[in-house]
């Protein structure tokens, strides 16, 4: 089976430098293909051109049409199926944001979801798939994505248009899908299409046979549960079993721990693809897998915060292809949160990082402890009742920590710009470490300032008090 290593390049695309080391590095670790999710990183041109990354949408300055070609290039000559995954219904909000496109909108409170209705929809996914295809002439698979099509039959079109079918809502999403891989097929007919199946669980299997949906995709049915919490329902595999020949497993090794999480717990990851193996051998010969997505998770939609950086998650990544690439199941696979430092691209940003969480947690535990909330709290300071005894101790402890969060700070703006761009180093220093050391520094220096006063005698009234 293959086992295709996904890069999630909305959130803090990775520079080109460093995508050849970990392209490198995951070849020896077992993958057989990337999948890159461009989002607005990708180089599009004319009418689209404000969405991508040559009007620089992302803040990034990533990625330019040469680089994007040579990074499939780069893909191919080392031996690993290069994949493109271009959204085509939901998650477009990088597309219906803008002004320009506001009205393709399923329902305007919301740029997520594209509304199939409008004669022009298709038309603006067909040209994303288009000049995605032109690069990369000789691909052999192409993901339309498809998933977490949040917003269904809302507007007035959809609604009428659901109405008159037999199929009801079903047919909105399923009549996009068949008329984009159809064009798609037309176009390159020895390409195999790809797509996430969570949108196809809930629809009956009719529906699905009369949309030949298994001659046209082949799915990607994704979960990422930990072993203890993993289930897939038997009908559903039933149900994929008369529709089509071939599926795929999507499994995680960052991004599903949390949307806003720093660190990717390998055990966790791990046990995921442990629970994966488990279900392979389940189904048996009765479903063809023709491979796994481990997909890694940068944000959980184009608004969303970033979480869990790649150079921290390569332990994982590694541990996670080992599980799959095991010839049986009684061998062990060592997890470990480190990796030898020749194998780990980002070592010292995934070093930081790790310091940075231990950190926060201190801060956070100072801040909320004991210490301040019993000699320093905000009825306290109102009052001018406090002892400057104990206010030396907070602002000391308070001092330590601004030290130490202030030199991880610095360390972080010289590591993070190797890897990514400015403004994914902006947004993941202001989101991550900027709160933590704002608050240490504020109680460092109220604490340094009422120091040198008296302690109190009883406390001061203040004009809350009536």
């Amino acid at each position: 089976m293959h086992r295709i290593v996904h890069f999630d390049l909305k959130g803090a695309p990775l520079k080109v430098q460093y995508l050849e080391q970990v392209i490198i590095q995951i070849k020896s670790w077992g993958a057989t293909g990337v999948l890159f999710e461009w989002e607005d990183t990708f180089p599009y041109t004319g009418d689209l051109q404000i969405v991508g990354s040559i009007a620089n949408a992302g803040g990034d300055g990533l990625y330019s049409i040469e680089e994007t070609r040579h990074l499939l290039d780069f893909a191919n000559q080392n031996g690993l199926v290069p994949i493109q995954l271009v959204q085509t219904i939901g998650h477009l909000e990088f597309v219906l944001k803008h002004p320009a496109f506001r009205n393709y909108r399923e329902t305007q409170r919301s740029p997520a979801v594209l509304c199939p209705s409008q004669p022009q929809s298709l038309q603006i996914v067909k040209a994303m798939v288009n000049q995605a295809l032109d690069l990369q002439p000789d691909a052999k698979y192409f993901h339309i994505g498809a998933d977490e099509v949040w917003h269904t039959g809302v507007c007035r079109e959809c609604q009428e248009r659901a109405a008159r079918s037999e199929y009801r809502l079903s047919s909105l999403f399923l009549e996009h899908i068949q008329q984009l891989v159809l064009f798609i097929k037309q176009k390159r007919p020895e390409l195999t299409v790809l797509m996430w199946d969570d949108m196809l669980r809930t629809i009956r299997l009719d529906t699905l046979l009369a949309y030949k949906l298994g001659e046209l995709v082949e799915p990607v049915i994704w979960n990422y549960s930990a072993m203890e919490y993993f289930q897939i329902e038997s009908d559903l595999w039933s149900n994929y079993k008369k529709l089509f020949p071939k599926v795929w497993a999507g499994s995680a090794f960052k991004g599903a721990n949390g949307s806003c999480q720093m660190l990717s717990p390998v055990c966790r990851y791990v046990s995921n693809h442990e629970a994966w193996r488990r279900e392979f051998k389940k189904c048996g010969p009765n479903i063809n897998f023709a491979g796994v997505i481990l997909t890694g998770w940068s944000r959980y939609d184009h608004y969303a915060t970033l979480c869990e950086l790649l150079p921290v998650s390569l332990p994982s990544l590694s541990s996670c292809l080992k599980v799959l690439a095991k010839s049986d199941d009684s061998q062990e696979v060592g997890s470990s949160d480190v990796l030898p430092t020749a194998q780990w691209a980002g070592e010292q940003l995934a070093r930081c990082v790790h310091s940075l969480a231990i950190l926060r947690e201190r801060a956070f535990s100072f801040v909320h402890g004991e210490h301040v909330t019993t000699w320093m709290n905000p009825w306290q300071l109102e009052r001018n009742y406090t002892n400057p005894a104990h206010l030396e101790t907070i602002a000391r402890d308070a001092g330590v920590l601004q030290s130490e969060l202030s030199s991880l700070q610095a360390n972080l703006e010289v590591q993070l710009p190797k890897l990514t761009g400015p403004r994914s180093t902006e947004e993941w220093l202001a989101t991550n470490v900027t709160p933590a050391l704002r608050q240490v520094a504020d109680l460092h220096r109220v604490a340094h300032e009422r120091l040198n006063a008296a302690a109190g005698i009883s406390p001061l009234r203040t004009h809350n008090d009536g």
